[in-house]
């Protein structure tokens, strides 16, 4: 609430006063500065949502139209762009980051490694999997997420419609795919594994991003997993690679640019939407783009037939969605009012 102008007179020589008014524009200020930190954080998850999108189609494609199923090969090309991109940044000074060093690498060890695990086990798991039923497994992040941000971060519990919306979300996906999942017990562990991973590692990255930024979480991560995408790349991949027979065709050449690109977008706008929100909310961001991908999946890759499930699913999912996001921003509205309350 903005405060009530003052208002001085000073007495002239004469015996006049002139009147002299003083208007703060203190809370102005303030409401610009919470009008562009929820710009910010609105920005950088449709962000996240429309590279995660993007990025699904992009890895099936590559995968199993062009049967490049080599995960580890396109983490490290997608992790050799990333680097010489920021490093042109930095020595430009185009963006201010520090140079890499051992010592920055250790410092975020696990997180690295906890992303490397679920890129490539993600990978795995779409390349054995149908569009929605990827997605139906990687809908089960935020509950992941959810537990971890209390047990790790030590993060408050968070309310019952809170927990109830990611509840309805999880649950309601899954059901939208389970009437037309042929079961795959090897995807199904992959897809499993990369779930537990990515909420370690985003919950771990929370953890860091209170330190550092977006950009320089990025840099550290692509420099600490590079050598471990190559030296696999090369010990599992680089045979069957020589023998490969798509290298002429222009539409892999157009798909796979594609995909290396959108990965270190979506790299980048993972750990800005998580820096800017949470890594609770960064994975729900995830859920609810996944309800446009459950649908295209329906239709592309072989298709999906729709049933009384499939409606039921995605029925939940919206309902959560909704909740979520109408408890979200209630629960913020009133501590931000409780915030601006000031004795009198």
């Amino acid at each position: 609430m903005s405060r009530k102008n003052q208002i001085n007179k000073m007495k002239q020589p004469n015996g006049n006063y002139t009147v002299i008014q003083i208007v703060e524009h203190g809370s102005n200020n303030k409401q610009h500065k919470v009008f562009l930190r929820n710009i910010e954080s609105i920005g950088s998850a449709i962000l996240y949502g429309i590279c995660s999108t993007s990025m699904a189609f992009a890895n099936k494609t590559v995968i199993t139209s062009y049967s490049f199923d080599f995960p580890f090969s396109i983490m490290a090309c997608q992790m050799i762009l990333c680097i010489l991109f920021l490093e042109a940044l930095r020595i430009n000074d185009i963006i201010n980051i520090p140079k890499y060093s051992l010592k920055m690498g250790r410092s975020f060890f696990w997180p690295a490694l906890f992303y490397a695990i679920h890129s490539i086990t993600a990978l795995y798991a779409l390349g054995g999997m149908s569009i929605p039923m990827y997605i139906a497994v990687k809908r089960c992040a935020p509950i992941v997420t959810l537990i971890l941000s209390v047990v790790v971060l030590k993060k408050a519990i968070p309310s019952m419609n809170i927990i109830l919306a990611v509840v309805l979300i999880s649950m309601g996906c899954i059901l939208a795919s389970l009437g037309d999942l042929e079961f795959d017990l090897i995807a199904y562990i992959y897809g499993a594994l990369s779930v537990i991973v990515q909420g370690l590692y985003l919950t771990l990255a929370q953890k860091s991003l209170e330190e550092m930024s977006a950009l320089l979480v990025l840099y550290i991560t692509s420099y600490n997993t590079i050598p471990v995408f190559i030296i696999t790349s090369i010990l599992y991949e680089a045979q069957q690679i020589v023998q490969y027979k798509h290298f002429s065709d222009f539409g892999f050449i157009l798909c796979f640019v594609f995909q290396v690109v959108t990965g270190v977008l979506l790299n980048y706008s993972l750990f800005l939407c998580t820096a800017k929100n949470s890594a609770l909310t960064t994975s729900l961001v995830g859920v609810l783009k996944s309800i446009l991908q459950t649908v295209i999946g329906f239709f592309t890759f072989g298709g999906v037939k729709l049933n009384s499930l499939n409606i039921l699913g995605i029925s939940l999912n919206m309902f959560g969605g909704i909740m979520y996001t109408y408890t979200k921003y209630y629960e913020r509205s009133k501590h931000n009012a409780q915030i601006n309350v000031k004795p009198i």
